[in-house]
């Protein structure tokens, strides 16, 4: 059995039985608005109309891509949340500014533990055949929104590489509820608001009251030195897992990068028999090496929780390295 069969043997045995800066980031802190977020040191950032008076924060890629944050009181959102938005609401001043749009993708989702409208837009105009996508929440009668544009050629690899400081972005009452800071391992990662974990404990894991929960464990090999997640055998990690429990399979697996380093995730369902009944849960594995570290966070929730998964692939996407 070679160095990377037998590691994994034993990684699956293993895994189964305030101020954050990262390597690559900064903290930026908006006053005025009441909000932060963790930001590539690559970008390049103006703020409008003035430095220290900023409702509008412009992020430029050296590609031409853009992030950009914008917040705004207005007395038409007292009382509600992000929750009640509509993408209807939004299209006409997308139309405006890009004139041809479609909307390609819109739902509901989690932002610094606030219901949050997102909306994915294709735009064709005489400068640009591109993406904008937009993160739009509401706090205490202010509008937030996160935008992102891009070239149609440069906005997946854009979004991927910013996705994840995206999810950082905290309003200041709630950042301490929300962050996992570990310092023997030199790591951070955002835990849903109002999940439940240990700030002291590790391995940490923090679950909801739904009964979905995310965990973080840390495995140290001299034989990790030199490999990534490409690295791994994808065939070897299934069969094991499935030598250790019974009607286990795997239904979906992808590759990308969390704070420049590749990721690994595998996505299995397992089958428990209670009752008569089929229990059937969804497990995700997400594999991360760096130097003698193998870094693997699990998301675990009952069938059907859609939802869920998707606020355990945004805590996933948070993780950042602090050294």
């Amino acid at each position: 059995m070679n160095i990377k069969r037998s590691a994994l043997f034993v990684i699956l045995i293993t895994v189964i039985s305030c101020n954050v800066f990262a390597q690559f980031a900064i903290q930026y802190k908006n006053v005025k608005h009441n909000y932060g977020i963790n930001l590539p040191k690559t970008l390049e950032l103006t703020e409008l109309p003035a430095s220290n008076n900023c409702d509008t924060l412009v992020c430029k890629d050296k590609d031409g891509s853009e992030m950009s944050i914008t917040a705004k009181s207005d007395p038409i959102y007292k009382g509600i949340n992000g929750g009640q938005l509509s993408s209807k609401s939004f299209m006409p001043d997308l139309k405006a500014r890009l004139k041809n749009i479609e909307l390609a993708e819109t739902y509901t989702m989690d932002i610094a533990g606030e219901p949050a409208l997102y909306m994915k837009v294709n735009f064709k105009n005489d400068d640009m055949d591109g993406v904008v996508s937009q993160f739009i929440l509401i706090k205490n009668g202010k509008i937030y929104i996160l935008r992102l544009v891009s070239t149609k050629d440069n906005y997946e690899k854009f979004s991927a590489e910013i996705s994840g400081y995206l999810f950082t972005f905290q309003f200041f009452e709630s950042t301490n509820r929300t962050f996992y800071k570990n310092e023997l391992y030199n790591f951070v990662i955002y835990f849903p608001t109002g999940w439940n974990f240990d700030k002291g404990s590790f391995p940490v894991q923090a679950n909801s009251s739904k009964g979905t929960s995310i965990s973080v464990e840390v495995l140290k090999n001299n034989e990790y030195e030199g490999m990534t997640s490409n690295d791994l055998d994808e065939d070897t990690m299934v069969d094991a897992l499935k030598s250790q429990f019974t009607n286990v399979s795997l239904v979906g697996k992808k590759k990308y990068t969390i704070d420049g380093h590749p990721v690994l995730m595998l996505k299995y369902k397992w089958v428990q028999v209670a009752g008569g009944k089929n229990d059937a849960t969804i497990v995700m594995h997400y594999y991360l090496i760096k130097k003698n570290m193998m870094f693997i966070i699990e998301g675990k929730m009952k069938e059907g929780t859609k939802d869920d998964e998707r606020l355990i692939e945004q805590a996933v996407q948070s993780f950042q390295f602090t050294k």
